[in-house]
């Protein structure tokens, strides 16, 4: 079974055992062809994920300068809404994601209007401080609401396999969705006025203000666009694993990771971003003992921070 932070990939015969693999075992692994093209698939899956989780979080830090704590809480409201709409009322959840989709955006215009918009010229901490906050309240309400027990739809998709690739058909609808997603919101800033004139906010605030754009409404909507994203991210993962009211930190931590490895307010440098850690979790996992992955993410981290501070793709909401 290979899992990473709970993304379940299923039993797969062809690979050997994960943890504490023998170096002859790991040389064989790597010659093998079949081993090497699962692993790559198992990583495109999770990377695409973890780059729909840091889409919402580099917008909004692109366009408003502000880190977001509570971009894993709304994940797990995302993931909440899904899982009880399934579960309370028989939706599909497939048809339940754009209902979590929708009630984040009223979430993160809310939450914007009635504490982020006050403190946009407060000291950056006073921000993390406020969006920590709403990460707590955001828990705390998962946690009175539906208990802290783990939760699953249990929908047992299968999968598919394609040339000897054995693909979990929950993952690849959840890579589906955040492919559409990045499309969607990439041809809504290029192609539409209210995205162009979120993408001019971005490059600069008082210009944009000088040029007539109503920025505070511009605030808002990314705020509420980029919770949207939030929640589309948490939408899918109970299509393949089970939740729980924490499992967004897990994936906020690494979100954090990719919108710097990617450049701070970049769309493709999250999405470059999210196949690096991908990448680097999957085979890390593989191959590397224990937490051996994560210490690999962190190192390439400190390395991008050193050799590249702006990041791999630094260039801004509007590239």
């Amino acid at each position: 079974m290979i899992a990473t932070m709970g993304f379940s990939f299923g039993s797969v015969a062809a690979l050997p055992s994960i943890g504490g693999l023998a170096t002859e075992s790991a040389m064989v692994a790597f010659i093998q062809p079949s081993t090497a093209l699962q692993l790559i698939a198992f990583a495109i899956l999770l990377g695409g994920i973890y780059g729909l989780v840091a889409l919402g979080l580099t917008m909004i830090f692109g366009v408003m300068d502000v880190i977001n704590f509570a971009h894993g809480a709304m994940m797990v409201v995302g993931m909440y809404t899904v899982w009880w709409t399934a579960t309370a009322f028989g939706l599909h959840p497939i048809l339940s994601i754009p209902l979590a989709v929708l009630g984040l955006f009223a979430l993160g215009v809310l939450v914007h209007l009635t504490t982020i918009s006050s403190i946009m010229d407060a000291p950056q901490e006073n921000q993390l401080i406020v969006t920590f906050g709403i990460m707590l309240i955001l828990i705390s309400a998962i946690e009175i609401t539906f208990s802290t027990d783990p939760q699953s739809l249990g929908l047992g998709l299968g999968s598919v396999a394609i040339a000897g690739v054995f693909l979990p058909l929950g993952q690849l609808y959840a890579l589906l969705i955040a492919i559409s997603a990045v499309v969607v919101v990439w041809l809504f800033l290029q192609r539409t006025q209210l995205g162009r004139a979120i993408r001019g906010t971005a490059d600069d605030r008082t210009a944009a203000q000088y040029v007539g754009i109503n920025v505070p409404r511009i605030d808002y909507l990314t705020f509420g666009i980029g919770a949207a994203l939030a929640g589309l991210a948490g939408a899918v993962i109970p299509l393949f694993q089970q939740i729980n009211p924490y499992l967004g930190d897990s994936y906020l931590i690494n979100a954090f990771v990719i919108v710097v490895l990617g450049g701070l307010g970049s769309f493709p440098g999250a999405l470059l971003g999210g196949l690096i850690v991908g990448f680097v979790h999957v085979f890390g996992q593989y191959y590397l003992p224990g937490s051996g992955y994560q210490i690999s993410i962190f190192l390439i981290f400190i390395l991008v921070l050193l050799l590249k501070p702006e990041g791999l793709l630094g260039g801004g909401v509007s590239e």
